[in-house]
């Protein structure tokens, strides 16, 4: 406080540099919280979605998402990143956490989404599918030998 007189200076500097800290994960964090029932009525069924940009050029897509949150370009084609609540899988379902939409010669090429964290962690993994195997049950025995019972 020393070296800023005026405290309201002071205050808008600090909350911009703790802005400026958060990382990308905290600010996903906020939008969804700041997500309204009005905002969250918004959002789009994710198969619908899908099923209405893919083909489409960019004109289309970004008339019907919006901007993308950030473009990464590169030889092959362009990759727009939505990280902002667009879509959903059915109504009163998490808002996906991801969208990138890859575009070759102006046209959707590929559309990829990030589930929301709750929906990854149901979903099948070889790790949960093999501790229930007899091999893996011998191993926490110490035996080689598969038992057939």
């Amino acid at each position: 406080m020393e070296t800023f007189q005026d405290e309201t200076k002071c205050n808008q500097l600090l909350s911009k540099s703790e802005n400026d800290l958060r990382t990308e994960e905290e600010k996903r964090r906020a939008q969804r919280e700041e997500l309204t029932e009005e905002g969250y009525n918004d959002l789009k069924i994710r198969d619908v979605m899908l099923e209405k940009i893919y083909k489409q050029t960019r004109i289309f897509v970004r008339g019907y998402l919006g901007d993308p949150d950030h473009m990464i370009r590169n030889a092959d084609g362009d990759v727009w990143v939505y990280t902002r609540p667009i879509s959903v899988y059915e109504p009163g379902a998490e808002p996906d956490e991801e969208i990138y939409i890859f575009f070759k010669r102006d046209f959707v090429r590929t559309v990829n989404v990030v589930k929301p964290k709750s929906v990854r962690s149901q979903g099948f993994s070889w790790g949960n599918w093999l501790k229930g195997s007899k091999k893996n049950q011998n191993e926490r025995k110490g035996s080689d030998v598969l038992e057939e019972k």
